[in-house]
């Protein structure tokens, strides 16, 4: 259903979580369960308009900005797979660069949303999770893009709220992680959507656990480069080998989803420290799979001794790692663990895990966002509020937004 654009709409803006794998990682590959969380490091889409009929799509992280005049109307059915796009774009010129998918993204989104309508407005989209790093950057980014599209062609009841909303806005993020992926899970932009926790298992639909509070964790980068590709090989190769072995190991990673399951829905006064427990089994099996690397080992031992149990999330061999954070834990002892865990080389980030879904934001308090934003720039700099009217429309507005600090961005999180 293409739905004509609005003339005239207020700046919007759009935010969407990453997503974290807390059990399961490599067992999910055989039909096994895992569970996944949202997690409150987001991908925030600036939406403003413009007067000079152009499509604009900026995404300053990794230095893309283009203009449109015109984009083609496409009909997915017209298409055997999403990742056929740019057999069907024309003469579109998509830069070649890192930015290229979210580009393509964007060009199947908007055809199959808005195009041939009348054009006018610039998406600007910041992130402030870490690319590659297993955190769902990606799908963070497609909910958020897919949100913004169908908030402008009417297509959104209630601000992405409602159970049809969502639903609508996780379909066309789904197709938006086809055109970069090919044949993703959808659990990435299941938990970008709906947020909180949610259990998934090969060939269903993704199951939302009942549970009330987000968890405090530390999120670890190693750093250290991997391949899932090639780790998820590794450990095919180990189950042809040893397939009753393995297969057992694989038994008891499902078990430990389905004890996290539980104790979600449980909510019992010993919850964290079960959950400590099964954490540590979780790698344990992990390890004996061949997927840990040392410098996640290194993060296990740092931790530990604060108390605190930590695994490999996502495919492993580098990459990064979770550490549960105990409610009885001072803001001391956690400042001590992230210098440590600096001290070592790895970049560290605070947060939490099981939060908001994907948000529509008018506003911050009282002020719009477009006041918002002007009142965060530092006024020394050249786009000082004062001067942020300048340029096409909301262009000020769009530059300011750009080169937030994102200390300043992660005040928009819900």
């Amino acid at each position: 259903m293409v739905v004509a654009i609005a003339q005239e709409f207020t700046p919007f803006l759009v935010s969407a979580p990453g997503k974290l794998i807390l059990f399961g990682e490599h067992a999910v590959v055989y039909g096994k369960t895992a569970i996944a969380g949202s997690v409150d490091m987001r991908a925030y889409a600036l939406v403003t308009p413009r007067s000079d009929n152009t499509t604009r799509l900026v995404l300053p992280d990794i230095n893309v900005d283009v203009q449109f005049n015109k984009l083609p109307r496409l009909n997915p059915s017209d298409l055997s797979h999403p990742c056929e796009v740019e057999n069907h774009i024309g003469s579109i010129n998509v830069p070649e660069g890192p930015g290229r998918m979210a580009v393509l993204t964007f060009v199947y989104l908007f055809g199959c949303l808005l195009a041939p309508r009348p054009l006018g407005f610039t998406v600007c989209v910041r992130s402030l999770l870490p690319v590659g790093a297993g955190l769902g950057s990606s799908a963070s980014f497609n909910v958020a893009l897919a949100t913004a599209l169908l908030q402008l062609s009417g297509q959104l009841r209630d601000d992405g709220q409602s159970t049809r909303d969502r639903r609508l806005i996780n379909q066309w993020a789904f197709a938006g992680e086809q055109v970069a992926h090919g044949t993703p899970s959808g659990i990435d932009n299941s938990v970008a959507t709906y947020g909180g926790f949610l259990a998934y298992t090969k060939g269903q639909s993704p199951q939302n656990l009942d549970s009330s509070s987000a968890l405090r964790v530390l999120i670890t980068n190693t750093n250290v480069p991997k391949s899932t590709k090639a780790l998820v090989a590794g450990v095919r190769l180990l189950r042809d080998k040893h397939p009753q072995v393995v297969d057992g190991v694989l038994d008891t990673i499902h078990n430990v989803s389905i004890s996290a399951i539980s104790l979600f829905e449980s909510q019992g006064e010993d919850v964290e420290d079960k959950l400590q427990d099964i954490i540590r089994l979780n790698h344990g099996m992990l390890s004996t799979l061949g997927v840990s690397h040392l410098s996640l080992e290194r993060i296990r031992e740092i931790t530990a001794m604060h108390n605190m149990a930590s695994k490999l999330t996502g495919a492993g061999g580098g990459g990064c790692a979770l550490t549960l954070v105990p409610s009885t834990a001072s803001d001391e002892t956690v400042e001590n663990v992230k210098l440590m865990l600096a001290e070592e080389g790895f970049k560290c980030y605070q947060t939490t895990v099981g939060g908001a879904g994907v948000v529509v934001t008018h506003g911050v308090g009282s002020q719009s966002i477009v006041e918002w934003i002007r009142s965060m720039l530092d006024r020394k700099l050249s786009l000082a509020p004062s001067a942020a009217n300048e340029g096409t429309g909301y262009d000020g507005v769009v530059s300011a937004f750009s080169i937030l600090p994102d200390a300043a961005i992660a005040k928009l999180a819900p």
